[in-house]
C-alpha cells in the first residue's frame, strides 16, 4: 500500500508531506521451457516475464537503505529456478507459482504482480501426422498474455488474453447514421448509400478475467476456446457471415457471447483500433474500381479510430 512519508527538519515539520507509492521488479525476462511428455511428445512455453514487488520497501527510496530490496537480478534468477523446479502447462500456472514462492520467502512483501507475454508455436505436421518436436512460429504476433496478482489476502487474480491479432472482413460491413457537422467529410457506408460496402479490419487485443477463487483445470484449453469464440463471432456464421453495422456492434456481440458461454469468466475487455483501407481513386484516371484495390494503412503510424469495450458480469468480484 502507498505509505505516507512525513519529513522533519529539526523540531519543525517540513512544509509538505507526501505519499510514496513504491514498487520495483524485473522486466523483459525471457523464459523458454520445453515440456517433455513421457510419450516423447514435446510442448513449448515461450514467455517474456515482467514482475513487480510491493510491500515494506520504502527505506530504499527515503533513506537509501536497501535491506528490504530483493535485487532484480535475483528476481530474474528466481524466474528460471521456478520454471525448472515446478511442473506447469500454462503461463498462468507459472505466474501463480512464481508469485507464491516470492511471498513465502520474503515476508516483508505484500504482493507480486506478473505480466507474461507468450509467443505462439504451432506443431508441424508431416504427411498429415503431427510431429513430436518440430514447431513453427512467425517472428511477430499473435501473442498470448496473462496478468497475475498474488497477495497474502486472498486468491490470485488471473487475467488471460491475446494481443495484436489482425482480423478482417472484406465485405458485409458498413458505418452510417453518425453525427455529421461542418468538419465531417466521412461518407456513410451501407445500404442506401453510394458506397454499400467496406473492408472492416482491426488489430485486436483482448483479455478476460477469471473469477478469483474458481478453479481452472486447464488455462490453455479455456484460453484457446475463448480466443476462438472471439474470432468466430467477429466473422459470423460461415460461409456468408452477418452484416456488421459498426465495429462497435461486432465487438459488443463478441464480448456478450463470451460471458454467456464461459460462466467462470468475470469480465472481458477488447481493444480494437481500426486498420483503414481506402479505395484507390481510379475515377480520376477514367477507370472503375469496384472496391477491389485499396490503399492500406497501419494503425500505429496512421490516424485511426480506437474502440474500447469492457463487459463485467453483474456482481463480479474482481
Amino acid at each position: 500500500q502507498p505509505r505516507q512519508i512525513i519529513l522533519h527538519q529539526g523540531s519543525k515539520m517540513a512544509a509538505t508531506t507526501h505519499t510514496l507509492d513504491a514498487s520495483y521488479g524485473k522486466q523483459s525476462v525471457p523464459v523458454f521451457k520445453v515440456l517433455k511428455g513421457v510419450d516423447g511428445k514435446h510442448d513449448i512455453l515461450d514467455m517474456v516475464v515482467q514482475l513487480m514487488l510491493r510491500g515494506d520497501v520504502s527505506l530504499s527510496w527515503t533513506h537509501g537503505d536497501n535491506r528490504q530490496i530483493v535485487p532484480t537480478e535475483t528476481q530474474k534468477n528466481t524466474c528460471y529456478a521456478i520454471a525448472l523446479q515446478h511442473h506447469f502447462t500454462s503461463a498462468e500456472e507459472y505466474a501463480m507459482i512464481l508469485g507464491a514462492d516470492l511471498l513465502k520467502r520474503h515476508r516483508h512483501l505484500s504482493s507480486v504482480t506478473m505480466d507474461v507475454s507468450s509467443r505462439t508455436w504451432k506443431r508441424l505436421s508431416v504427411d498429415g501426422i503431427q510431429h513430436n518436436h518440430a514447431f513453427q512460429s512467425s517472428p511477430g504476433p499473435p501473442r498470448t498474455t496473462c496478468h497475475v496478482v498474488v497477495t497474502r489476502d486472498g486468491p490470485p487474480k488471473v487475467q488471460s488474453g491475446v494481443a495484436s491479432i489482425r482480423v478482417m472482413k472484406t465485405t458485409a460491413s458498413g458505418f452510417s447514421g453518425f453525427i455529421q457537422d461542418k468538419y465531417t467529410d466521412l461518407q456513410p457506408v451501407g445500404a442506401g448509400s453510394s458506397n454499400p460496402d467496406r473492408i472492416m479490419c482491426t488489430e485486436m487485443t483482448a483479455s478476460w478475467d477469471h473469477t478469483p477463487g474458481v478453479q481452472v483445470p486447464d488455462y490453455t484449453a479455456v484460453n484457446t476456446a475463448v480466443a476462438q469464440l472471439l474470432l468466430d463471432r467477429f466473422a459470423g456464421p460461415a460461409p456468408k457471415g452477418v452484416f456488421s453495422k459498426s465495429l462497435q456492434e461486432t465487438v459488443y456481440r463478441m464480448a456478450t457471447d463470451t460471458l454467456a458461454k464461459f460462466p467462470t469468466l468475470a469480465a472481458v475487455e477488447i481493444i480494437t483500433p481500426n486498420v483503414h483501407f481506402y479505395p484507390w481513386e481510379a475515377g480520376k484516371f477514367g477507370l472503375d474500381n469496384p472496391n477491389v484495390v485499396f490503399r492500406s494503412t497501419e494503425p500505429d503510424t496512421t490516424a485511426s479510430g480506437r474502440i474500447y469495450t469492457k463487459l463485467t458480469r453483474a456482481n463480479a468480484k474482481l
